[in-house]
This record gives structure tokens, sequence and C-alpha cells, in this order.
């Protein structure tokens, strides 16, 4: 009932210009002393490595926003708590940003790790940017949830058009990983196969792996005996490697596809000496980025680190500028979402956004294949295959075609 009634009081308040209490945010306007904003990371947790890129975003950020003036003329205070990934970590992470008086969130890094985060964000009163968790139902647990990464369901139907109007293939075989992240792995499978039927296409196998991480050869030939133009493996690190190997070796030569998990070095790396094959993967965004908003993000993120940016700090560092833009003479949070769905065909650093309602979005979403370096050795490498606006895939399926590819 409350999940219901937050939204109608949201809606009322536009209606009436009356606040309710429930919709007012942490935020006193006629303080002067530093906002604080609450970065609730896995500092050391599983994720600590995705933690620390995701820092290095955000700080870089609030170190940009502070020297342009902070937020409604106040410095901004990113404060990292740890919430080590776990439930209980996050619990004491929250008690930490009450006692500090924080009054906005950013909230990383994975589904479930985000999910435990979110589930607080009405009873906090703090408006919450997710800049990676992609879970379709992460906004729909509260008003006070915003993103700005895409969702799963977006995800995959960019990549199923794709596959369809790009690369004119309608056969598909879909796994389901237990090992690691089992929701994420379900739901993006779940998606692409709605995606496929609603495009015509079919789904001719679709089957769980085995729970011991396994990878029994009567598994394989089962795949490869439904005859599928590509399969769609959602799985992530080193664990795609395998996959991908065991069906390359077992002779399968068409297109092995995932979601944005598969950005990841872990995975490239673990590719060495390996011909991948034909491979396309969505990502939140590309190094191969020729925007001004992107080169000079990156620029001066290498200044400043000594290497180039990645998808994790590139998303955080969109988040905590939006966040910013939210949070600009708003103490409720109808004026938050007012000033958020101000940010309409934004080019920020990971991709061009516009806002929705009820935080959903429209954003640039990128397909990356793998090219080969061959030398002595074989060393793969991400490059950008090509980049829709999501908004934008219906005229895509008209104007474009296999043969402009």
């Amino acid at each position: 009932m409350k999940k219901l009634l937050l939204p109608l009081l949201l809606t009322l308040g536009f209606l009436t210009g009356c606040v309710a209490p429930e919709m007012k945010l942490r935020v006193y306007l006629e303080e002067t002393t530093p906002l604080k904003v609450a970065a609730m990371l896995p500092v050391s947790g599983k994720n600590r490595i995705y933690a620390e890129q995701m820092r290095e975003g955000l700080v870089f950020a609030a170190e940009e926003i502070n020297a342009n003036g902070g937020i409604n003329k106040r410095k901004l205070q990113l404060e990292i708590l740890d919430t080590c990934g776990t439930a209980a970590g996050t619990r004491a992470a929250i008690d930490k940003a009450i006692a500090l008086n924080t009054v906005a969130i950013i909230a990383g890094y994975d589904t479930k790790e985000v999910g435990m985060i979110i589930s607080n964000a009405s009873a906090l009163r703090m408006p919450t940017v997710i800049p990676l968790a992609t879970s379709d139902y992460h906004v729909q647990e509260s008003p006070f949830v915003y993103r700005n990464c895409y969702s799963d369901a977006q995800q995959m139907e960019v990549l199923a058009a794709y596959l369809h109007y790009w690369r004119n293939l309608r056969r598909g075989a879909l796994l389901i990983d237990p090992v690691g992240d089992l929701d994420y792995s379900r739901s993006v499978a779940r998606d692409l196969e709605q995606s496929m039927k609603d495009q015509g296409d079919e789904v001719v196998y679709k089957n769980s792996l085995p729970q011991d991480g396994s990878l029994p050869q009567e598994f394989i030939r089962d795949i490869l005996a439904a005859d599928p133009q590509f399969v769609f493996v959602p799985a992530s690190g080193k664990r795609i490697a395998q996959i991908l190997k065991a069906l390359r070796n077992a002779g399968f030569n068409g297109i092995i596809c995932g979601p944005d998990s598969w950005d990841d070095t872990e995975f490239i790396a673990e590719l060495v000496d390996t011909e991948p094959g034909d491979c396309i993967y969505t990502a939140f965004f590309s190094k191969e980025n020729t925007s001004a908003e992107y080169e000079k993000f990156s620029k001066d993120f290498r200044a400043k680190y000594f290497h180039q940016p990645d998808a994790c700090s590139t998303q955080s560092y969109d988040a905590l500028k939006f966040l910013a833009i939210g949070l600009s003479n708003a103490d409720n949070l109808h004026k938050f979402d007012r000033n958020w769905r101000t940010i309409r065909n934004h080019a920020g650093a990971a991709a061009v956004y516009t806002m929705l309602k009820k935080g959903d979005i429209d954003r640039t979403v990128y397909l990356n294949s793998i090219g080969v370096y061959r030398g002595k050795r074989l060393i793969p490498y991400a490059r950008l295959s090509k980049k829709l606006q999501y908004s934008k895939i219906q005229d895509y399926r008209i104007t474009e075609s296999p043969e402009k590819l």
C-alpha cells in the first residue's frame, strides 16, 4: 500500500502545490553548511574493484561541482560509505548516512546490492541515483529512485533489434548462468526472449547451466543440435570466456552475444590466445566515443588518475553530476523531479541522456564486438560496433538495413 501511496502523494503535490511530509527532502535551503551526499558502495565486498572505479568517478565529479560553485552555493561533501555488499553492511551504511545528515544517495554496484539500498529510499526521503544496476524493478521501488543507466529490458530490446534488423538473424539459444548473479542472468534472458518474440523471432533453445558451474559436453551438444544462429550468454568475468570457449571448441560458428556484464576487462583478458569469433554485447559507454564531453572528461580523468576511465567511473561521474542538477534549489521531491526532467538530450560523459517520468530514461546504448591483435600471441580487445539511442529504435528499424552495416 505504501508503494502506491507515495506516487499518489507526488502527483497530488504537483497538482495542488502542497508538499506532503513524505515528499520533503532532508535539505534546508537556508543552510550554508556543506551538502552531504552518501555514495553507498561495496568498498570491502566482492565487487570492491568496481567500487573503487566508481569512487574515482564520483570524487572527480564532486571536485568539478565544487570548482563550479557547488550546489545552491553550498559545497558538496561526498561521503563514501562501505556497504560490504551485505544486508548488515548496508544497514550500517544507512545508519551512518543518517548520522552524517546526508541528503541524497548514489547506489552501487550490482542488482542485489542496489536493491538492499533502495528498499530504504522512501523512508529516508533521500533522492537515490543508480549509475550501474539495470534491474527493471528498481525504479518501481520508490519515487525517490532515479537512474542514469538503461534497464535490462532496454538493453535487451536494443540487442534484439540489432540481431534482427542489422544482422538478419531469427533463431537464438538463451542460456541462464547460476554462477554469479542468478537474478541478473534470469532477468536479461527473460527480457531478450520477450524482445525476440515481439519481433517474430524464435527461441530454439533455453536452459539453465548446471548449478555446479560445469559445462557438460551433452549440454553443449544440445545447444548445437537446436541449430541456433546466435547464443546468448548472460554471465560475467572469466565465466563468460569459459562458456564462449566451450561453444567455439564444440564447433559453433554463429554469433555469441551478451549483456553489459560482458564489458569487463577480466573477461577480455581471459580470451588471450583465443579466437573469440563473432561476438556482440551491450555496454554503457565506449572509449571510442568522440563527443567533446567524453574527450574532455577522459583527458582530465587521465591527468588525475593516470589511467583511462572505464564504465564504472564514467557512469558514476555522470550520476553525481545529474544528482547535483536535481538538488538545485530543491527541498522536496516535486522540485527535485522537475529539475531531473530538465535533463533532455544532454551529452554526458558516457552517453546522451533524456530523463523521463517515474524514473525512466532514454539514453545511448553501445554495442561492442571483440577484435584480435594478431602477433606472436592473439590479444583480444573490445571495440565499438554500433551505438543506438534507445528512443530511436523504431526509426532505425525503418531506415537501416543489414546492407548498410
